[in-house]
């Protein structure tokens, strides 16, 4: 038996509707597992697990929500300022990875609240470094002397006369290590700081 035209007509919208709601319906659940596994995730904000060791964090501060409302919490350690700006012991040190949709978009970012201050923080780019370099030196030699496989020599900041050092490993302990060693373990540096970060709110 064939069905006549008007019906043909019917039963494909009808096929075509119920695969359209089938289709949705799918959708919906795979975003939502897609979401809860990002959740959940070692070093999301809402898993309290840090992405690259799995050490336990508190709960993210506000100040941090604010400026950067999605990030990866790479590292945590309290008690410990990399800056020197606070005291030691009332610090807590965050490197969080800023999400964006582009890795060019990504950004690893240093951040520093003293427990006393949790509304705001200081916030450094955690990748960079400023080398102030001594009287006399080149980038050059500034390249010369950093072994490639830790260090790049991005730039230059003209109104500072610092060169821009991109770091390789950016953990709370090999930063200050960084901060208060470069100068004596490499040759024509003469400080070195970290980059700072200015958030727009």
């Amino acid at each position: 038996m064939s069905l006549n035209k008007k019906d043909r007509r019917i039963s494909i919208w009808v096929g075509v509707v119920i695969g359209v709601a089938i289709s949705s319906m799918l959708f919906k659940y795979a975003i939502k597992e897609k979401n809860n596994r990002a959740y959940q995730r070692s070093g999301s904000y809402d898993s309290n697990v840090t992405a690259i060791d799995g050490l336990p964090f508190p709960s993210v501060p506000d100040s941090i929500l604010k400026v950067i409302p999605h990030g990866l919490v790479l590292y945590y350690e309290s008690n410990f300022s990399i800056s020197g700006n606070f005291e030691q012991a009332n610090t807590d040190c965050w490197i969080i990875e800023s999400s964006g949709a582009l890795r060019s978009e990504r950004l690893f970012v240093l951040i520093e609240i003293n427990s006393g201050e949790k509304e705001k923080g200081l916030f450094y780019r955690a990748s960079e470094l400023y080398v102030s370099p001594e009287i006399g030196t080149t980038r050059e030699l500034i390249e010369e002397n950093l072994p490639e496989s830790d260090f790049r020599v991005l730039g230059e900041n003209k109104k500072t006369d610092e060169y821009i050092v991109q770091i390789k490993e950016f953990f709370p302990k090999k930063l200050s290590d960084y901060l208060h060693h470069m100068p004596k373990k490499y040759p024509g540096i003469k400080k070195v700081r970290l980059s700072p970060w200015f958030p727009s709110l």
